[in-house]
């Protein structure tokens, strides 16, 4: 009686560590946090303001802001090929994100660079500031408003002047949408930010944060692109994929190059669409490397 009783508690336990193996992960959303980021936590707190950003590396700095509702752990890997090439890196977390909080309740793109110049404000020598997507307006912001803490600036995928398509337009919209199936939702990250055949990671199906984007999308509004559109005259590297759908080569970096002239070190990568990060790392940690070899301190 005993062992007919162990055996069918042993075979109890089978069933469920088996039924414990097979049952699927839930389902991410869009809303979810994509990773951890790379580096050591900087934080400041001061009434409603809440700024968060993350370190690592020594040597020149570079400090970096993501592309709309996205999070700084979209740096990783540039952050790391950058640190081993001798360069410290910062990633500036976007508010809404991580306990982060702008200053204003409502800011403008102003607004924005004044909170990162908070950061800046705490470093012993200026900083070259590196933008993807929408960071690339508030890094030109932040060297219009604070040009004495910036010596360069870096733009990937750099729109703000001409409308977006509407059918990636579309797609940038959909990314941020939990309501769509899983297939539905990878095809619209993968149009708008992915060049054809470039594999999705998982985490850039997750990190897409609606309140940022929409703070970010009427801080953007709230200043006419005339007002930081040069970044303050400050050198420039322009770097774009070449099947960038969100931001096409005609209607950024061609429009950058050919008015800013000499300004501009322009960089354009074949097989590489908006994202650029997940799709070329190591061409993207070339390209920044050559050119800030050559910057001048």
């Amino acid at each position: 009686m005993l062992k007919s009783r162990l055996t069918v508690f042993y075979l109890a336990l089978l069933s469920l560590g088996s039924a414990c193996m097979t049952t699927p992960p839930a389902p991410s959303t869009p809303g979810d946090m994509a990773r951890a980021p790379v580096g050591d936590v900087w934080t400041h707190e001061d009434g409603r303001t809440r700024l968060k950003a993350y370190r690592s590396g020594s040597g020149p700095e570079i400090v970096m802001f993501a592309s709309a509702g996205r999070e700084a752990s979209d740096f990783n890997e540039l952050a790391t090929n950058l640190t081993a090439a001798g360069y410290s890196v910062t990633l500036f977390e976007a508010p809404a994100i991580n306990g982060t909080q702008a200053t204003a309740e409502t800011p403008t793109l102003f607004d924005l660079a004044d909170d990162a110049a908070i950061y800046l404000e705490t470093r012993d020598a200026p900083v070259v500031v590196l933008g993807h997507a929408f960071g690339n307006r508030l890094a030109r912001a932040v060297a219009t408003r604070h040009p004495d803490q910036v010596r360069g600036v870096i733009l990937l995928a750099a729109g703000g002047l001409k409308p977006i398509a509407e059918k990636a337009n579309t797609a940038l919209q959909q990314s941020f949408d939990p309501g769509l199936t899983p297939d539905a939702h990878r095809e619209a990250v993968r149009y708008g930010f992915f060049a054809e055949g470039n594999p999705v990671p998982d985490y850039w199906l997750r990190g897409w944060h609606l309140e940022t984007g929409r703070l970010q999308g009427g801080a953007t509004r709230s200043v006419d692109s005339s007002l930081w559109w040069t970044a303050a005259g400050k050198p420039m590297l322009v770097i774009t994929g070449l099947q960038d759908t969100i931001a096409p080569p005609a209607d950024t970096i061609d429009l950058l190059e050919a008015e800013l002239g000499d300004q501009v070190t322009a960089v354009r990568i074949d097989g590489a669409g908006h994202a650029l990060l997940p799709e070329v790392p190591d061409q993207l940690a070339a390209a920044i490397t050559d050119w800030l070899a050559e910057l001048p301190e």
